[in-house]
């Protein structure tokens, strides 16, 4: 039997201690980003960008097989295998875009508008399966927005036509969120992150005989980092948002830029500025006003059914 699966909220109000939690492993998830960022950013000396997602998902289904096996089969079985399926296609072809527009904009340009799927997380939700949105959180999102924009500091870059592949990437993004946040409660954040491997290996499989390319043997630690950490941010991502509303503490995940401008200046002597501060505590007063919002937002799945 699977233990520990996350509990889901029933009552109208949601514990503002399982938002806590539920926000600090969104934390926890953006400081994994962040690292495996790093271990991108290490590993694409050498290899190029559909290797390293291929190898991403290969080392992230390693990791997760013992968990797989050691609970088969329950740890497997789903009644999501839809919204699961949904995910792993969005995410992947997000991560494609985001890569498509890494090589034809500036960076900080594709890094602002990928990191905008919080933004669009409340809209698709409402979209999508009628989530109540609420004013609050959407104020908050436009502020971490901004914080984020003073972090990244975009250059007209973001106007050129091939920015809009970027935002593509954040809104998919965002859609691989939402399809977690339909799920609240009725899955193992490990089987999510599975299953998302797996899916996205067979996905990201397709191109590698033509575009492919082997690691050597200094390309395996910078990848053996990625997979430890991508696998461990999806698992705090995925609980986070089991346990939480997804649009109260979704706003955090901008904290992965934070983190990465951090790492940046530690390890490549990225300099920060009055920009990163102020974007720093946008970014955090924000999270802070998510966490707070009102009743609407904290409604748990079962009580909008």
């Amino acid at each position: 039997m699977v233990n520990d699966r996350p509990t889901t909220v029933t009552s109208r109000r949601v514990d503002q201690r399982q938002i806590l939690i539920g926000a600090l492993c969104v934390v926890a998830a953006g400081l994994m980003f962040a690292l495996a960022g790093a271990s991108i950013k290490l590993a694409s000396t050498n290899l190029p960008s559909p290797s390293i997602v291929f190898w991403r998902n290969a080392i992230s289904l390693a990791i997760l097989m013992p968990w797989a096996l050691w609970y088969w089969p329950e740890s497997l079985q789903t009644r999501n295998l839809n919204l699961i399926l949904l995910r792993a296609i969005s995410v992947v072809a997000s991560l494609y875009c985001y890569y498509f527009a890494l090589s034809v904009i500036p960076m900080v340009d594709a890094v602002l508008l990928n990191f905008s799927s919080p933004i669009f997380v409340p809209i698709l939700g409402f979209l999508i399966y009628r989530f109540p949105i609420n004013k609050i959180v959407l104020v908050a999102v436009v502020i971490g927005f901004v914080g984020v924009a003073l972090v990244l500091k975009p250059g007209m870059g973001v106007f050129q036509p091939a920015a809009l592949v970027a935002l593509v990437a954040g809104v998919l993004g965002g859609l691989g969120v939402v399809a977690i946040w339909r799920m609240q409660g009725d899955e193992h954040p490990a089987c999510i992150a599975f299953y998302f491997a797996f899916f996205g290996l067979l996905m990201s499989g397709i191109p590698m005989p033509w575009i492919g390319q082997m690691p050597d043997l200094n390309d395996w630690p910078p990848l053996l980092m990625l997979g430890v950490f991508s696998t461990a941010a999806h698992l705090f991502l995925a609980y986070g948002c089991l346990i939480a509303p997804t649009d109260r503490v979704i706003t955090l995940d901008y904290t992965a830029v934070i983190f990465a401008a951090i790492l940046g200046w530690v390890f490549w002597q990225e300099g920060l500025d009055t920009f990163v501060v102020v974007g720093t505590l946008l970014v955090v007063g924000a999270g802070i006003l998510v966490t707070r919002g009102g009743t609407g937002a904290g409604q748990s799945l079962r009580d909008k059914e």
